[in-house]
């Protein structure tokens, strides 16, 4: 059975495995371009995630500190503002990271690369 919905989620062009199929939390990013999504807890441990287990710690790794950075250099700034929201853009990724109290959502996007 397990074998029958990683082919269908294969054929329908899903870029998740089957342990997410027909989960509305991610068919509302995929629809969106999303690659992947991840959501951590307040210390930057990983909860729910898209992507292998190893790769989820490498973001997790990574984004929590800059996370962090970014919230004390605005706080230095002006002490009543606070980051709600971080978007980070290379050339063939888009980083949003949706940042609370109490929780972080990671989405990661891969850009259409336009020919000049």
């Amino acid at each position: 059975m397990a074998d029958k919905r990683r082919q269908s989620t294969k054929q329908r062009g899903s870029i998740y495995t089957a342990a997410y199929e027909g989960d509305s939390f991610v068919q509302h990013f995929e629809k969106r371009g999303a690659r992947e999504v991840i959501i951590m807890d307040a210390t930057g441990k990983p909860l729910r995630s898209t992507v292998s287990q190893r790769r989820t710690f490498v973001y997790a790794a990574q984004l929590h500190p800059l996370a962090k950075m970014a919230r004390n250099v605005v706080r230095d700034l002006d002490p009543a503002n606070d980051v709600t929201f971080l978007r980070i853009r290379s050339e063939t990724h888009e980083v949003h990271m949706s940042l609370n109290p109490e929780f972080m959502v990671v989405v990661i996007q891969k850009l259409k690369l336009r020919k000049r």
